[in-house]
């Protein structure tokens, strides 16, 4: 059977999500029952393509000629939506699938009575899928809605659906997807798309899909999960290179969030440091909660982009405009300082006692409030230091001051081309119709302060990333790693069978990459220990290599400042006592700031590094940053001053001023080592490295190789 169209060449998601032809099986001509409302929701939003209904016990529903089967009708049908109990799924899609249906929608949970030995549900499901090369979305899923095309699938219709839109949005939430499809701020919309259990077609297609897509200017995901990382980070690498931004809210950040995650469509939420770590890396902007979403998407969505990441704001209070300041500190956001010219022009139109500065507090007596607001709006759009312009008001119904300054940001925005909103501080106050006709002027009407200012500073970082990235696409990079090394490397972690290696021979793989390691020797016996600590110069370190002793210090197995031949010999027949005689005879390093370099694998996302300050700050303060490797001496730079414990490398306090440049490239030659090991490499600490005023050095170590079964 092949009754496709000879000229469809689109791939199968797009033959889903902007469908020509949809079959509905489990269709019914019960009024408000699930296999009608899938029917009716196409019909009375303007879908233009071919419906066919399925159900062997009608001849027509709503007006349409209804199938007996799939295999009845009179072309391949682009989407075969199973609107059908769970228990009849399986023989649906197997239906579809034999009738050469290119997609399919499940809106069942999936769930079944576990038989012995039997292949759950899910698995067959997307076994038949993927043999027939279908795109599915679901099961447990809400649909999706392609406001583009006026295709919308799904079993719970919406009255009063979004606007057409620039806005795609991806969610694993049902409930949040109904919340956004009904929401009443005018958010326009692209694509919504209910991804569900991703049987077959995972967020990243959806996301990979929308970023090819002209109508998309910006993308809003919910995400538990992601089930295809290396599809997710090329799709956001496509969505980076046109220039649109992905907005995530990221489910599961905690452990007590983690444990809902894993019983809600049976996601399993990923470690919070890898994607926090996949989106800087990826100029994903992050976001904590459904108001601060909305706010985003409406923000990056409105095609202005700033000139700078400085903001100019007026308010009509001051107790507001205090507050405001007060969380924008917080958030980040920095207020710009603004020219003397900006200042005069402030000063002229304000009411005298009125300060002309930046945020500005524009309501004195207010007589002639619309001139005065409008003249301190746009002398602030016009400051070369500003990048964008705020107007803080709650702006309520049933006031004639609403319509002023509705007019008044109209007109400063008709003036510019920087983004010009409203930040309502009291969201449930803004008058709901003035806000949806600025919004159809392309001015963003932010709702809530906090979530407002967090919107902001979301487009900030975003727009802040993609200027430096154009003022330095030549930026120096970091020589990568010689092959025979991580060839050389890789047998030997093979090797070890899991196992780990000790201090010496993990010294001597971060040595092999570059980074800068203490000078030692690896003894078993007194008189070698006394003979390696000679060689080397006084004072030294002694470390036992038992094979069994991950971390010396905790067993005795260390012994610093070893000073002269007795001392060594001492310690040395001591820890041999106790330990067993295989040590090493280190160089004791100069005094500096002590710095933590770990690597992990992720399950998803691969080699994840951590930089942070060691000792208590990395056991206690916690205070590390994460990224994904290889990066370069720049790179390295920026992160570690974003520490919170910077200064202490900086010269704080008189302290000795670490040599930054040396650490910086320490750094940037351990992650070309994390990224090139990449499979063989399980974790690896380097803890501490010394960065003092003459360089960084590493003087202990831990690497433990994957360990690889074999069925």
């Amino acid at each position: 059977m092949n009754k496709a169209p000879v000229n469809d060449i689109r791939p199968p998601l797009e033959a889903m999500l902007r469908a020509r032809s949809i079959a509905i099986v489990g269709a019914s001509v019960k009024a408000e029952s699930f296999g009608h409302n899938v029917i009716t929701h196409l019909t009375q939003t303007g879908y233009r393509g071919r419906i066919y209904p399925i159900n062997p016990r009608y001849e027509e529903i709503a007006g349409l000629r209804c199938y007996g089967a799939l295999s009845d009708l009179p072309e391949r049908v682009d989407c075969a939506v199973l609107a059908v109990a769970d228990e009849r799924l399986e023989a649906a899609l197997a239906a579809a699938a034999a009738a050469e249906a290119r997609s399919a929608v499940i809106f069942g949970t999936a769930v079944e009575a576990q038989a012995p030995d039997q292949v759950p549900l899910t698995e067959r499901l997307a076994a038949i899928a993927r043999t027939a090369g279908m795109a599915m979305c679901g099961s447990n899923s809400m649909g999706f809605l392609n406001f583009i095309d006026d295709v919308m699938v799904g079993g719970w219709p919406y009255k009063f659906p979004p606007p057409k839109g620039r806005i795609g949005f991806i969610t694993h939430s049902g409930s949040s997807y109904s919340g956004f499809a009904l929401n009443q701020r005018q958010l326009g919309m692209s694509y919504m798309i209910s991804s569900g259990q991703e049987l077959v077609t995972s967020a990243a297609d959806y996301l990979d899909f929308l970023a090819t897509q002209e109508e998309t200017r910006v993308v809003g995901c919910i995400l538990e999960t992601i089930r295809a990382p290396e599809t997710f980070i090329a799709a956001l690498e496509r969505a980076d290179k046109r220039g649109i931004p992905v907005v995530v809210l990221k489910l599961g950040r905690s452990e007590h969030g983690k444990a809902l995650a894993r019983a809600h469509s049976g996601a399993l939420a990923g470690e919070d440091a890898a994607y926090r770590a996949v989106f800087e890396r990826y100029n994903v902007v992050a976001v904590r909660s459904l108001d601060t979403l909305a706010n985003t998407l409406e923000l990056l969505s409105c095609g202005r982009a700033p000139s700078t990441d400085a903001i100019g704001l007026a308010s009509d209070s001051g107790g507001e405009r205090t507050m405001i300041a007060d969380l924008a500190v917080e958030s980040g956001i920095a207020f710009a300082e603004v020219a003397p010219e900006t200042t005069l022009r402030l000063a002229g139109a304000l009411d005298p006692g009125l300060a002309p500065i930046n945020p500005v507090d524009i309501w004195g007596t207010g007589h002639d409030h619309e001139r005065i607001a409008e003249e301190c709006l746009a002398a602030l759009a016009d400051d070369p230091g500003v990048g964008q312009v705020v107007f803080a008001s709650n702006m309520p119904s049933g006031r004639a001051l609403l319509h002023s300054w509705a007019r008044v940001t109209e007109h400063v925005h008709a003036a510019t081309t920087k983004p010009v909103m409203v930040m309502g501080n009291l969201s449930s106050a803004l008058d709901r119709d003035e806000a949806a006709r600025l919004r159809g002027l392309g001015i963003p009407v932010l709702l809530g302060t906090e979530p407002g200012l967090a919107a902001i500073a979301g487009s900030i970082a975003w727009h802040s990333f993609r200027r430096e990235r154009a003022e330095s696409p030549n930026a120096p990079s970091i020589a990568p790693p010689d092959t025979a090394t991580v060839v050389d490397w890789r047998i030997r972690l093979a090797a070890a069978g899991g196992a780990s290696l000790d201090t010496a021979q993990s010294l001597a793989l971060a040595a092999a990459f570059g980074v800068p390691v203490a000078e030692w020797h690896t003894v078993t016996g007194e008189a070698e220990a006394v003979a390696a600590a000679r060689a080397l110069g006084y004072p030294v370190v002694l470390k036992t290599l038992a094979a069994d002793v991950d971390h010396k210090f905790d067993r005795g197995g260390v012994a610093l400042g070893l000073g002269s031949e007795a001392t060594v010999a001492d310690a040395y027949r001591a820890m041999a006592a106790r330990l067993g005689p295989r040590a090493m005879v280190q160089t004791q390093a100069a005094g500096g700031a002590e710095v933590f370099l770990g690597m992990t694998r992720d399950t998803q996302f691969g080699p994840l590094v951590t930089l942070g300050l060691g000792g208590i700050f990395v056991e206690v303060l916690k205070d590390v940053i994460s990224f994904l490797p290889p990066i370069d001496e720049a790179a390295a730079l920026r992160y570690l001053r974003r520490l919170k414990g910077f200064a202490l490398l900086d010269g704080a306090r008189g302290r000795p001023r670490a040599d930054l440049a040396a650490l910086s490239h320490t750094v940037a030659r351990f992650s070309q080592m994390a990224a090139a090991l990449a499979g063989s490499l399980q974790e690896m600490d380097i803890n501490p490295v010394i960065a003092g005023p003459a360089g960084a050095v590493a003087v202990d170590a831990l690497a433990i190789p994957t360990r690889h079964t074999t069925r």
